[in-house]
């Protein structure tokens, strides 16, 4: 393939599911020898990784995720400016307020490519119908905007399919991972501090209501009650205090740690013994593959793209939403078969290698360049 200049385009330059994202592609795209670039608000741990890997960032000073008349028209601008004096052969643009600004900017500036990614529609979050209506509408004229769409799984791609004049420009592209590095189990837990024996159920996401962690607790306050275990939560997020006194109040303090930001803390899984993510929505959750990866069991909801990910019964566990009394009973289960355990966290393990990597993404992804 020939040499390309491009311009990843993302809000945030923290490193979440979609800056993962933008890091493993514009690193992939530097290995084939284009010319890249990442366009990011912020000077978070994204920018730090891009320029370890020699990636040129391109530091957007207004942009952030609050909304701000003002700073969007800023944004705008200065995007605009950047792109029609880069002139790059594809734009890529990642997270709702990059794809909907950058892509109108893109458009401006006369840029021949442009490719937005919807890593997870915010529609499908729980809001009043009148902010879900508006959000469609945006997320509508983004992919207008665009000439492709990746949707990260089929489910995705349904969401979306039904716009009018956009059907076209959707194609499924599945995020991928590659081989990272996890501790031996004994050095995980003991840098943790838990007992060598103790049954370890953990998870690693964002503290946000979305993720469905009240529900994992509620469930916990029974479980704990059967078993001698430890909760062990990665993460930070807006949902930190009421989720810390929702433990208080159901008395579970003691037996669920909130690790809080964790750099790299996806080398601790191997601490586990069962992995649980009790969503509410989701797209295509890295959390998932990480874990897969790892060779955990997994318990998840069966939303978003999980199922496409997780074969119910084969590989893991897929429960309804909200559901805290399966939950309890599937913690249960695994608990005291550690056979099952073992089985589905093996069989999980050898559908990612196959069907989940890097390289498949980021092949199928220049495909559309």
């Amino acid at each position: 393939m020939l040499s390309m200049k491009i311009i990843y385009g993302i809000t945030k330059s923290n490193f979440g599911g979609a800056q993962r994202y933008v890091f493993d592609l514009a690193r992939e795209a530097k290995e084939c020898g284009h010319d890249v670039a990442v366009m990011c608000g912020g000077n978070g741990a994204l920018v730090e990784k891009l320029k370890a890997e020699d990636i040129r960032v391109i530091t957007i000073p207004h942009m952030h995720r609050d909304i701000s008349l003002v700073d969007e028209l800023r944004s705008l601008y200065f995007i605009f400016r950047t792109l029609y004096e880069e002139k790059p052969d594809v734009f890529h643009t990642n997270s709702s307020k990059m794809g909907g600004i950058g892509n109108l900017a893109a458009r401006f500036a006369g840029v021949r490519k442009i490719i937005f990614t919807g890593h997870a529609w915010e529609f499908n979050a729980p809001r009043p119908w009148y902010a879900k209506f508006a959000i469609k509408f945006f997320t509508w004229i983004t992919i207008l905007l665009s000439h492709k769409t990746i949707c990260v799984s089929e489910k995705t791609m349904r969401d979306v399919s039904g716009f009018p004049f956009i059907k076209h420009k959707l194609v499924v592209v599945h995020n991928g991972i590659e081989k990272f590095e996890i501790l031996p189990r004994e050095q995980a837990r003991a840098e943790l501090g838990i007992d060598g024996d103790e049954l370890v159920v953990g998870t690693l996401a964002e503290l946000h209501p979305v993720k469905g962690l009240d529900i994992l607790l509620e469930a916990w306050e029974m479980f704990s009650k059967r078993h001698n275990a430890k909760l062990v939560i990665f993460g930070e997020g807006e949902a930190r205090d009421e989720l810390g006194e929702l433990a208080e109040l159901l008395k579970i303090e003691d037996s669920v740690e909130f690790k809080g930001y964790t750099e790299n803390a996806r080398k601790y899984l191997s601490a586990f013994d069962i992995f649980v993510l009790p969503s509410r929505s989701e797209a295509m959750p890295y959390t998932i593959l990480e874990a897969g990866l790892a060779g955990l069991p997994i318990v998840a909801t069966n939303v978003g793209g999980i199922p496409e990910i997780i074969e119910a019964g084969i590989s893991g566990v897929l429960i309804d939403p909200e559901e805290t009394d399966t939950l309890f009973s599937t913690l249960i289960l695994l608990t005291e078969n550690k056979d099952l355990r073992k089985r589905l966290g093996e069989k999980l393990k050898e559908n990612i290698e196959r069907n989940f990597s890097v390289e498949k993404m980021a092949e199928e992804t220049s495909n559309l360049y």
